[in-house]
């Protein structure tokens, strides 16, 4: 159990940031994503002497993101596109080798984005907890509340999704 300003405020320092980019990559708005920061802290404050540590507190904070950020979806109901795709990440979509190169091509970084907006709540958050953020399936599966074996499937699937598409558009060869 984590008790005390001290804490709160290292554990502000040192996550901050990851959960502003959790948010924006949820969202694609800053402004936004700032709010989500903003309500994270304020909640995890006013609970913070009650956290019995069972989780890590990433987890527990990532959990306040994602479900704050479903909820500000919903509210919104309307997608948003990401904006800042990291490209390295995205190599995940194809064996190819000049992979990075290809996403020179204006066109394909937009079907690109696309894709990643059109996904499922569901689908959204696992991709982009385990190819931004470089969590764990077992972080996921825990931030999420879901089993491991799901969160694994969601993200092969929705990599297959992607990929699908991608190649039924003629945005990448279907020799992968």
């Amino acid at each position: 159990m984590m008790k005390g300003r001290e804490n709160f405020e290292d554990c502000y320092i040192k996550y901050a940031n990851k959960i502003y980019g959790v948010a924006y990559k949820m969202l694609n708005n800053h402004d936004d994503a700032v709010d989500i920061v903003q309500e994270v802290f304020l909640r995890a404050y006013k609970n913070w002497n009650n956290f019995k540590g069972v989780s890590k507190i990433s987890t527990y904070l990532y959990r306040i993101a994602v479900n704050l950020s479903y909820d500000y979806l919903r509210r919104k109901s309307k997608t948003k596109k990401i904006e800042n795709l990291n490209y390295e990440n995205l190599s995940i979509l194809s064996s190819k080798d000049n992979f990075e190169s290809d996403f020179h091509n204006e066109n394909i970084l937009n079907e690109i984005k696309n894709e990643i907006d059109n996904l499922t709540e569901k689908q959204k958050s696992v991709f982009i907890l385990k190819t931004y953020e470089g969590l764990t399936y077992e972080e996921i599966a825990r931030i999420l509340k879901k089993r491991i074996g799901t969160v694994k499937a969601t993200y092969f699937q929705t990599l297959q999704k992607i990929r699908e598409n991608l190649k039924r558009k003629g945005v990448i060869e279907n020799e992968m």
